[in-house]
């Protein structure tokens, strides 16, 4: 997410509601990039948000798992309770920075006087509130770089050990600054650091993980030059990000067959179809993890051995509009006049993209977005050319549909040829992928609810049923499988069928024997 006023992106974590009260007062020490951010949990805080320090979206995503990380080994560690550290550990825990003082100023350490100042304060002593306030920060550091909540006791004699080895490093560099780097005899005091093990839940802080939404994006950088559909990216970074969302992280190595099953789990809890389920969720997330297998992006395909059952859906009518329901629509759409400050792409569309579907057996989004050029006359013949160029074809293939002779007589290609160049039933603000597929759907989804006001029957897709509808008429009509495919882009199994070519005269043959819906001007249909 992006704060109101900052370009920087943050990220917000939500408390997980068992260690809500635990977590009050702890000091957390998120590790972001390079620096440590320092939060102190209020007593009304319910999520943790923090800013990101970059504007890069994908560095922002492996800092984002490197914090979510950080933060489930806070959550369990409160959980198992504040580690008590012994003299030993904290010893050995100020020796790291002892260590790391002396290695960041030891080849330039500045003048002598600097450093025999600091060790003058320590001297002196420090009230309680200073010491918080000049060693606190570096203890919660090394408390952070292992992941470990400790008690309140164990940080405060660990704050007055660090104040000591920073005093030590301040001798240290003050003899390197006078040119004495004989060897350093204080450092072989700290003992090696061994901390009590970690719980099984916890996971190791990943350094740079690849993240789940990460896949998604890697993903679509090659499918995209392999021509892959849009929408496919939309569904699988949809299916990524709802995942990461389900499992409170983002980190992609840390996903398990447990954690697929659970998703499916929580998928179905909400309602979602098994079709959806299987075909959409658990599918775009098995091809993300074979992408990212493939590409050594991480080691395991979770979703691999991950079954949906297979539900055969009751059916109780035709998935294909009705005569009469065919008409209700077509009627409605002839009939259609822009009012007030409608859009007049939307009224086109609602006047001219019923029509084009139930002539021509297209998608709904194939239509909405032809454009003026898709539409051109070829040896006598009206044509309109569905094709990956003006948006999303299924298949990524262009075809050639020549416009039924019903479609000429009511005028659409003067329609055309009086519309301003690009979109027919499209407005596009700006010129980005974005920009022009939230028009698309703006405009398919609008074209769905004007046909839902008058087929409201749940049995029935308002896109799909036209497709369903024209091969129906199509067999009843007598016409050739290959022909058939040919003018709905369907994709035909048979070898034969692929042979040769399927004419635009073939095709217009075909689409001449198809009767004419016919509306009257009073409102009322009849079909030749």
């Amino acid at each position: 997410m992006r704060r109101k006023g900052s370009t920087l992106i943050q990220f917000r974590k939500r408390i997980p509601k068992d260690v809500l009260g635990r977590a009050v007062g702890t000091t957390l020490a998120i590790p972001v990039g390079d620096e440590i951010l320092h939060i102190v949990v209020s007593d009304k805080a319910t999520e943790i948000t923090g800013s990101l320090r970059t504007r890069d979206p994908r560095e922002a995503k492996e800092r984002q798992a490197v914090a979510l990380a950080y933060l489930d080994s806070v959550w369990q560690s409160l959980r198992e309770g504040p580690k008590r550290l012994t003299q030993k550990q904290i010893v050995a825990l100020a020796g790291e920075a002892y260590r790391e003082i002396v290695s960041s100023f030891e080849d330039n350490p500045g003048s002598p006087e600097m450093w025999k100042q600091i060790v003058q304060l320590q001297m002196k002593g420090m009230a309680e509130d200073a010491r918080q306030q000049w060693f606190g920060p570096t203890a919660d550091q090394v408390l952070a770089k292992h992941r470990l909540v400790v008690d309140s006791d164990s940080r405060s004699v660990l704050i007055g050990a660090i104040g000591v080895a920073v005093s030590q490093a301040s001798v240290r560099l003050a003899q390197n600054a006078g040119g004495d780097y004989s060897p350093d005899t204080v450092v072989t005091r700290f003992p090696a650091v061994e901390l009590p093990k970690q719980s099984q839940t916890s996971k190791p802080l990943p350094k740079r993980s690849q993240t789940i939404t990460g896949l998604a994006e890697g993903w679509w950088r090659e499918a995209k030059e392999a021509g892959r559909s849009v929408s496919t990216h939309e569904a699988y970074q949809r299916v990524a990000t709802q995942l990461s969302e389900f499992l409170g992280h983002d980190d992609a190595r840390a996903v398990t067959e447990d954690d697929i099953i659970a998703f499916k789990d929580h998928r179905l809890s909400q309602g979602v179809s098994l079709k959806t389920i299987g075909g959409g969720d658990i599918s775009g997330i098995r091809q993300l993890y074979a992408w990212g297998v493939d590409n050594r992006k991480v080691t395991h395909n979770p979703a691999e051995g991950v079954k949906v059952a297979k539900v055969k859906k009751k059916r109780t009518r035709d998935p294909g509009f009705t005569e009469a329901e065919a008409l209700a629509i077509l009627s409605d759409a002839f009939h259609h006049k822009s009012m007030g400050k409608a859009s007049s792409h939307l009224s086109n569309a609602r006047r001219w993209v019923p029509w084009l579907c139930a002539y021509s057996g297209a998608r709904v989004g194939e239509m909405v977005q032809l454009r003026k050029q898709d539409i051109r006359q070829e040896d006598g013949l009206w044509i309109m050319r569905i094709t990956p160029d003006a948006g999303t074809v299924k298949d990524g293939e262009y075809r050639d549909v020549p416009l039924h002779p019903h479609l000429i007589e009511q005028g659409f290609p003067e329609f055309v040829s009086k519309a301003a160049t690009g979109h027919l039933f499209m407005k596009v603000f700006g010129e980005t992928e974005k920009a022009q597929r939230g028009a698309w759907r703006t405009t398919k989804n609008r074209v769905r609810d004007f046909v839902r006001e008058i087929v409201t029957d749940p049995e029935v897709q308002p896109n799909h049923a036209w497709r369903h509808r024209f091969r129906t008429v199509s067999r009843d009509l007598g016409v050739s499988r290959d022909i058939s495919f040919a003018i709905t882009g369907h994709d035909t199994k048979d070898e034969g069928d692929k042979y040769g070519t399927i004419t635009n005269k073939a095709k217009a043959a075909a689409l001449a024997k198809y009767p004419k819906y016919e509306v009257r001007a009073n409102g009322a249909s009849q079909r030749d």
